[in-house]
């Protein structure tokens, strides 16, 4: 009999007698799931500090290109070092998801860009610092060698064969159809004598020196010199 005036009174009186009458006490732990709450009706208050730290921290690996919008990452969000070879997909970062100047040293670890993670043709002269270049970063082969000419009589020229250096381990010896260019690096190299260079037999460049003029009969003994070589593939 209670129960049913309890029923009674209830339904008469609607739901705010209900939730005078139930509250946290009442319903049995981890009886609520989400089937029982209406969609839309937590907020933040509603959850515990850890559940909120969760939802704000964001999972390894869930950001990637596609994720990010063109230039939506500059330096001011990198921090310094923070990216190196490991974090990157090989050819994963062109020049369209970086802004202007956003990567400098600073924001590269050490070794941390090698040629697997930069495009064909992704730095062009723009990206090159003025001078940044060594012989070795243009020619196939480069180097240097001394050499003891003999004395030169007027209108006479002598020649020496080079065994070039390779810039890299695994440059071939194909030399044949290089641009050779060659010139003494020592003082002391008497300007009458010209130097010039070309591919020789057998994978060798030629230095060939000239002796122009000397109406006068005399003999020009240069010293040793060292002269600086580079070859150019040609096209």
């Amino acid at each position: 009999m209670v129960i049913a005036l309890l029923a009674l009174f209830i339904a008469l009186d609607g739901p705010a007698t209900a939730a005078r009458l139930i509250d946290g006490r009442t319903i049995k732990h981890n009886s609520i799931t989400n089937r029982q709450v209406r969609d839309g009706t937590l907020r933040t208050q509603d959850l515990s500090k850890s559940a909120i730290r969760r939802l704000e921290a964001t999972p390894a690996g869930s950001v990637g290109p596609r994720q990010l919008t063109p230039k939506a990452v500059d330096a001011t969000k990198i921090a310094d070092g923070a990216v190196g070879a490991t974090q990157l997909a090989g050819k994963s970062v062109d020049a369209g998801r970086l802004a202007d100047g956003a990567v400098g040293a600073g924001q590269l670890a050490t070794d941390a860009v090698t040629s697997t993670k930069v495009a064909d043709g992704a730095i062009g002269a723009a990206a090159v610092a003025d001078g940044g270049l060594q012989t070795r970063d243009l020619g196939d082969f480069y180097g240097s060698v001394s050499i003891d000419f003999n004395a030169f009589a007027p209108n006479t020229c002598q020649f020496a064969p080079i065994t070039p250096q390779p810039s890299a381990p695994a440059q071939g010896n194909m030399i044949a159809d290089d641009v050779v260019s060659a010139s003494p690096s020592t003082t002391g190299w008497p300007d009458p004598i010209v130097v010039t260079a070309n591919p020789g037999a057998d994978t060798t460049i030629r230095l060939v020196a000239c002796r122009i003029g000397g109406a006068d009969g005399t003999v020009i003994d240069p010293p040793r010199t060292t002269f600086q070589y580079v070859a150019f593939d040609s096209p």
